[in-house]
């Protein structure tokens, strides 16, 4: 079965985003940017309460809370910018390039203007199915991004991931309810 689509600067984005999100060395990162800075205005704050400072006690306490409130909107925004800015430098020769997923037997066969590729099924390591895409992703990292809007027959496609994850014995998960936070 063929599928030919086209990917868009939104569907690089939302992958690195999943893939970030995935990410437990990302997770901590986050984490610890939340709490360092939070530690660091409470330092400030004890620092200013020794100096008998009351006024300023309290301005570094409120931005202490404040940060630790507030920092994961902060880095979510962060990263999103970072990623966007990512996928314009490193993908905008692949923008709207012609993709053609062919779902043989035992392999995928990966046609594009780079060339062509062919994937084992055995060499997929799990498949992500979200709200709007599927990301096969490969041992090797890599991954497959597939928008579902720009597929015809999208239950035809589900069927085949479907049997390719039941028979390859590839880990599917089902990740619908994903948003970037």
């Amino acid at each position: 079965m063929n599928y030919t689509y086209k990917l868009e600067e939104e569907d690089y984005h939302t992958h690195l985003l999943f893939t970030i999100s995935k990410s437990s060395s990302a997770i901590k990162t986050r984490a610890r940017i939340r709490l360092l800075m939070s530690i660091s205005l409470l330092l400030f704050a004890f620092i200013s309460y020794g100096n008998n400072s009351g006024g300023q006690t309290i301005y570094f306490f409120t931005l202490a809370v404040l940060a630790f409130l507030l920092m994961p909107f902060y880095t979510r925004w962060s990263y999103k910018k970072t990623y966007l800015k990512h996928v314009r430098n490193y993908y905008k020769d692949r923008m709207s390039e012609s993709t053609t997923l062919n779902f043989e037997n035992d392999s995928i066969l990966i046609t594009d203007s780079q060339g062509e590729s062919i994937i084992n099924y055995s060499e997929l390591d799990e498949i992500n199915e979200l709200a709007d895409y599927y990301f096969l992703k490969v041992k090797s990292g890599q991954s497959i991004i597939v928008p579902k809007r720009k597929i015809e027959n999208q239950t035809e496609l589900l069927n085949t991931l479907k049997q390719a994850s039941t028979s390859h014995s590839i880990t599917w998960n089902d990740e619908q309810n994903w948003i970037w936070k």
